[in-house]
């Protein structure tokens, strides 16, 4: 088995769901115009999706804790595939918001079995890259998702995106079934355990970096299209080109921020990545006078945010070496990130509404530099878990 061909698998896999996700923001006027619903309703969509894996990951990893690693890929693997299947069958939208409640449960699921077995699989002195090499597979899915979908929604309709996706992640699917070696689940923990590694402080720590670095990040991106218009008056096309440029970096950033954690380790890859997040956010406001301004910083925000995916998850691996423990923290880790992508867009949505569009950007360096202090007291700490466990 070759190790790195079956972690480049994992982020084929991760980029496929990834993209399913976020299509849905290029394309939400033809969903609402086709399925007669505003576009406010039609959003809804990304709301259900990010709540659905928020509330549902923990409960279905939990559910699935004894299946063997390999099974419970496939298994949830194959049911995103069956929702792409359902969404290009959908003409209302309440079916079509129930593929996108299919596709979201099992994306949760199979994000982290695929992160904690990648980490696994891989050398400790590497495992850093392998995660970043997974989560590589999101970032390119910013590049190519919503532009390549805008693209083939606006040429076949939006049903086809769908259908594409169905038929291209058969691959994935047949490339496990293959090529995926058979993992035994972790033992499972008691639930004195767990509860252990929820009071730990530097896990409860850790998980408010991902909180405040999300909703900063999210405070931004999600009105990123008027917040251009408003500032350096740019037209779709230079919207696109700027956010498929931001999109390569983002590419760049996830796979330097997966080498730096191994190299440096995941404290100075944090620091520097979340200092130049906050730096760029609040500077955005004056750069973006300019097209060339707005890429400048586009790139070195986006890249920077993207840096810090890897590092994060890490961290999280490291704090918790048992497989158990770290796949659970690795869940709670992907529901903080959901519920911050909502509450981030919830604040960016009610400073748009009540002051300018202008204000977002040191509004979101705020909630980032809240993710450097957590950053500072979870490295302080020392863990508990190792200590709870031993008194068991």
């Amino acid at each position: 088995m070759n190790k790195y061909l079956v972690v480049y698998l994992l982020a084929f896999s991760v980029f496929i769901m990834a993209s399913s996700e976020i299509v849905v923001a290029g394309i939400l006027p033809m969903i609402a115009r086709d399925l007669h619903v505003s576009v406010g309703v039609a959003g809804q969509l990304v709301a259900a999706y990010a709540i659905v894996i928020a509330v549902g990951t923990p409960i279905l990893l939990s559910l699935t804790s004894k299946l063997e690693r390999k099974k419970l890929l496939l298994l949830s693997y194959s049911v995103f595939n069956a929702g792409n299947l359902v969404a290009f069958y959908s003409y209302s939208f309440p079916v079509l918001m129930a593929s996108r409640i299919i596709q979201a449960a099992s994306m949760g699921v199979f994000t982290v079995i695929a992160l904690t077995a990648g980490a696994s699989l891989a050398a400790p002195e590497k495992r850093g890259s392998a995660i970043g090499t997974i989560v590589m597979g999101a970032s390119a899915a910013l590049v190519l998702g919503v532009p390549l979908g805008t693209l083939i929604g606006d040429y076949w309709g939006w049903h086809a995106i769908f259908l594409l996706i169905f038929i291209v992640g058969t691959l994935p699917i047949i490339g496990i079934a293959v090529l995926f070696p058979k993992l035994e689940p972790p033992e499972s923990v008691s639930l004195k355990t767990q509860l252990a590694a929820l009071r730990d402080r530097r896990i409860g720590s850790s998980l408010l970096i991902t909180l405040f670095w999300i909703i900063g990040y999210q405070t931004m991106f999600t009105y990123i299209s008027p917040f251009l218009q408003k500032t350096a008056d740019l037209n779709y096309s230079q919207i696109s080109f700027a956010l498929f440029l931001s999109g390569l970096f983002a590419v760049l950033g996830s796979r330097f921020g997966g080498y730096g954690a191994d190299r440096w380790g995941a404290f100075r890859i944090l620091l520097v990545s979340l200092l130049l997040h906050a730096a760029a956010l609040a500077l955005l406001p004056w750069a973006a006078a300019t097209f060339a301004g707005a890429l400048l910083l586009l790139t070195v925000w986006i890249g920077s945010a993207y840096m810090t995916t890897p590092a994060q998850q890490y961290y999280l691996v490291s704090l918790s070496p048992d497989p158990s423990m770290s796949g659970l923290t690795l869940g709670l880790n992907n529901s903080i990130l959901q519920l911050g992508i909502a509450i981030g867009a919830g604040i960016g949505g009610w400073v748009t509404s009540r002051t300018s569009v202008l204000n977002l950007g040191w509004v979101g360096a705020l909630s980032i530099m809240l993710s450097l202090l957590a950053v500072f007291y979870s490295f302080s700490l020392k863990s508990k878990v190792a200590h709870g466990r031993n008194n068991e």
